[in-house]
């Protein structure tokens, strides 16, 4: 019987109950030892299995925690036969981190869609219960995995419910449930002890009471207990833990030497199999009845291996044995266990000093856990290979190894603390040029302290023998330039060295030489060759920067090619961190070049993706993106629900392309609802962000000329003027003219708007264009020269529905019809104006013919999510098969 837990079952009861309903939920139990977490789990278990639940259970086990996926694979192990259903890149992700196929290991999220999926298929003939047990204790890729499934299981049949010890689960924050066990209340507390020592005194369960402070399992192990000392001793101030281990451990201090010895084994094994306990039991001279003793004793149940009681009696067990006793319960554990990872950490524990043989097994091991994913159990495993490890240069070698893991496992203060560790002790190129590696990439997204600027990386570039190596960091420091805009002496001494540097790799050098000497021009074919192969842990910064240099040579047709090859590479190789950040870039140069709905849908995917892994800054970029698209399309609500979303992404203080970005369309927004003061102030703001200003300040001409505010422009004029003859840009030529046409008095302004759409030709830039047409037919319009006016508004009209963007169609429209002239197609909506980006993306892939698996597998959501979105979509387009969606999508 549960006392004093009837708020906390009637919880559990309610989130099994919704699960039943299709409205899934998880829950974390926490509380101290002994409070009563598995008990409560056991109830609501049981009800759930009455009630026609599948149960998958994992337990966490102490010491277990360095085998990765260990935990994950026994939650899911029931249910893997379902993995056939899966789309074939997520039924790969699971397999490849259990070990059942080989492959590249696979990102986080993507592992974890595919979790979340395996469990809507289980779900789909049976409502799921799955629960975690010590979550604390579970080994941490299998605990991300489970943090991941924890808030996306509202619309799926599935509850998951997890225990552990308070504030020690990583993954508590992950549950929106969180129910803390208190101690019991003194009546409840009473009740329980009079139930378990009928024959106690008033004053001996007054004293059991008062010792235990209201843990259940204190007071049930002190109203059994045998210790005759209690009714004598006056009341200990132990932490609790402490207490029940000191209770248990006199059970076992009571047992004979040969048990104690077995249970020693079972306790430092408990992660071992039946036949591996049996076996190392036998090493150690030893067998499985010698643990019979402790089972009647009621330390633990003998089955198919040994089940302790609880996880202090296994703590209290091995903590009081000595050092020694432990190695040799290690070391026959390490002789038997068949999984070569277990094996390796268990000769670790049983070895003091340098050991090459066991530190090369480790290694191994880390190796194995690398290529299947396990990225924090690898660098923890290379970590204690280093510390086992004699030659200092081969101890560097396998700490920047865990360096590099911990990096890519998001862990940035321990790879750091790692990798400065293993840098006095570097000798071989290789290491040095791993921990420049991971710090320079660390450097990217962190503050790194005391960080190598790019002169102090030439200095270690031009040190290396190997021609390769010498490259890669000369184009670090490139990178490092570009970014912190060094000082022009810097980038001459970068440019010389890469000029002399002896390698056939044409398309490094060429990215190098890109970012340090802008105006002798971007060869990116040459460059993108560079990233035809696998792709390396730092080709997702370079190509970045290669889209970014391509963008600084203000040719957005190059950006968007480099976007989207990097784009591309991503999504093959299952970065999903880079795809989110490509998506994200090539947005931004998609509404420059006038394709809105493009760019809304490339920003709402980097969007999704950044929030499913906690990238902040890209995040809030991609929403800063669709807040202006939001903005250009008339849709001022969703506007400002966009920009408050990507302020609280991005933090404080906002990264100035995100805080420039937001000005921009701040100031588009203004302008649409006329304020145009505002407008002008805010699109004043982006100058916090050099290459957002020199685009944005093109929207500043008209609300500068309607609130008086002529002479705002002119700055923006000049700025503008010199980068389109720096750069040769007729996309910003024509800005330019078209703002120095609006500004014009009388005739004059004939002439600019003419020499502005003829740089339109070359300018690929169709909504700058169209608006082009569309001032130049206002100002003929007025000039009373109706014929040459429908002219251009005809040619705006077309490329503003199709994007969808009401305000600067509505005054096309509204202009043409002043003009004498009707919109034929004045009430047709845009596939884009009813659909979510979401699901304008999951159409438009539909339509290409992809089933909803694949589709599934392209933008990183399970099928049935995929399925839930095409339905939603030909509800809005009133349709009702897929072999619509093709005439519906080109007509609207």
């Amino acid at each position: 019987m549960l006392y004093g837990r009837h708020d906390e079952v009637t919880t559990l009861s309610g989130l099994l109950d919704g699960a039943r309903q299709g409205r899934g939920g998880a829950a974390l139990v926490e509380g101290e030892p002994g409070i009563g977490k598995s008990a409560l789990l056991e109830e609501a278990t049981r009800d759930a299995a009455q009630n026609g639940f599948q149960v998958l259970t994992a337990q966490g086990v102490r010491g277990a925690s360095e085998v990765g996926f260990s935990g994950l694979h026994a939650l899911l192990l029931p249910v893997l036969d379902r993995l056939s259903a899966l789309p074939d890149r997520q039924r790969r992700a699971i397999e490849t981190v259990f070990g059942t196929a080989d492959g590249q290991p696979p990102e986080p999220l993507i592992l974890q869609i595919a979790v979340l999926s395996l469990v809507e298929e289980a779900a789909a003939t049976a409502p799921v219960l799955l629960t975690v047990e010590d979550l604390h204790w579970v080994d941490p890729s299998s605990a991300e995995a489970i943090a991941f499934l924890a808030p996306r299981l509202g619309a799926v049949g599935a509850a998951l419910l997890a225990t552990a010890r308070t504030d020690q689960a990583l993954a508590a924050a992950a549950f929106d449930t969180r129910v803390l066990l208190r101690p019991l209340c003194a009546e409840d507390a009473h009740r329980l002890v009079t139930e378990r020592r009928p024959d106690a005194t008033a004053a001996q369960r007054d004293r059991i009471v008062h010792e235990s402070v209201g843990n259940p399992l204190a007071l049930t192990e002190l109203s059994v207990s045998t210790t005759p000392v209690l009714a004598a001793r006056p009341a200990r101030r132990l932490p609790m833990t402490r207490r029940l281990e000191q209770t248990f451990l006199a059970d076992v201090t009571a047992l004979d030497d040969r048990t104690r010895r077995a249970l020693l084994v079972a306790a430092a094994g408990e992660d071992a199999g039946p036949g591996e306990l049996s076996a190392a039991l036998a090493r150690s001279g030893l067998s499985p009845a010698d643990l019979t003793p402790a089972e009647r004793a009621g330390l633990g149940r003998l089955g198919s291996g040994f089940a302790f009681r609880h996880p202090l009696v296994s703590s209290s067990v091995y903590d009081s044995a000595d050092a020694e006793t432990r190695r040799a319960a290690h070391r026959a554990l390490a002789d038997v266990v068949r999984d070569e990872g277990r094996a390796a950490q268990h000769l670790a524990a049983a070895t003091v000093g340098w050991d090459d043989d066991v530190a090369a097994r480790l290694d191994e091991s880390a190796r194995r856990a690398d290529a299947r994913g396990a990225r924090t159990e690898a660098s923890a495993a290379w970590e204690a290979a280093a510390a086992l490890t004699e030659a200092p240069g081969v101890a560097a070698r396998r700490l920047a190894a865990a360096a590099e893991t911990a990096r890519q496992a998001g862990d940035v203060e321990r790879a750091l603390a790692l990798s400065r560790r293993a840098r006095p002790s570097a000798v071989d190129e290789a290491t040095v040029l791993q921990l420049e590696t991971t710090e320079w990439m660390l450097s990217q997204t962190v503050v790194v302290p005391d960080a190598r600027s790019a002169d102090g990386l030439v200095d270690v570039a031009v040190s290396m023998s190997d021609p390769e190596a010498r490259l890669e960091l000369l184009v670090f420091a490139a990178v490092r330039w570009y970014i912190l805009q060094d000082a022009a002496p810097v980038a001459e001494r970068i440019g010389d060295e890469l000029a002399r540097s002896a390698t056939p790799d044409q398309a490094l050098r060429e990215i190098g030489l890109g970012l340090v000497q802008p105006g002798r021009g971007l060869d990116v074919d040459t460059a993108l060759e560079a990233f035809r192969g696998p792709l390396r842990p730092v080709d997702g910064i370079l190509l970045n920067c290669l889209a970014f240099a391509a963008e600084e040579a203000r040719d957005l047709v190059a950006a968007e090619r480099v976007w989207t090859a990097a784009e591309h590479a991503y999504h093959a190789a299952g970065r999903t961190g880079d795809e989110a950040t490509a998506l994200c870039g090539r947005a931004s140069v998609r509404l420059l070049l006038g394709d809105v709905t493009g760019g809304m849908a490339d920003a709402s995917q980097a969007m999704h993706l950044s929030d499913q892994m906690g990238l902040g800054i890209v995040g809030a970029m991609a929403a800063a993106v669709v807040a202006r698209a939001r903005a250009l399309r008339g849709e001022y609500d969703l506007h400002r629900e966009l920009v408050t979303a990507a302020e609280l992404r991005g933090g404080v203080p906002l990264f100035a392309r995100v805080s420039a970005t937001l000005s921009w369309a701040r100031g588009i927004a203004a302008a649409g609802e006329g304020r145009d003061l505002d407008a002008v102030a805010e699109i004043e703001q982006t100058a916090a962000n050099a290459p957002i200003a020199l685009w944005a300040g093109a929207d500043l001409a008209e609300p500068a000329l309607r609130s008086g505010r002529p002479e705002a422009v002119s700055d923006w004029i000049a700025a503008a003027e010199a980068e389109a003859d720096r750069s040769g840009s007729d996309h910003l030529r024509m800005l330019v003219l078209r703002s120095r046409a609006l500004l014009a008095d009388g005739p004059d302004a004939e002439g600019l708007f003419e020499q502005a759409l003829a740089h339109a030709s070359s300018a690929d830039a169709s909504v700058d264009v169209a608006r082009t047409h569309l001032l130049y037919g206002e100002w003929l319009r007025r000039s009373r020269r109706i014929l040459r006016a429908r002219e251009h508004l005809r040619e705006s009209v077309p490329v503003f529905r199709g994007q969808g963007l009401e305000p600067l169609l509505a005054r096309a429209s509204a202009e043409l019809r002043a003009a004498g002239e009707s919109d034929s197609a004045a009430d047709c909506r845009d596939a884009a104006s009813v659909l979510t980006p979401q699901e304008l993306q999951i159409s438009r892939l539909a339509a290409t013919g992809l089933s909803n698996k694949a589709i599934a597998d392209q933008v990183y959501l399970s099928h049935r999510t995929v399925g839930a979105h095409l339905h939603r979509a030909f509800a809005k387009l009133g349709i009702s098969r897929r072999t619509q969606l093709p005439v519906v999508l080109e007509n609207r």
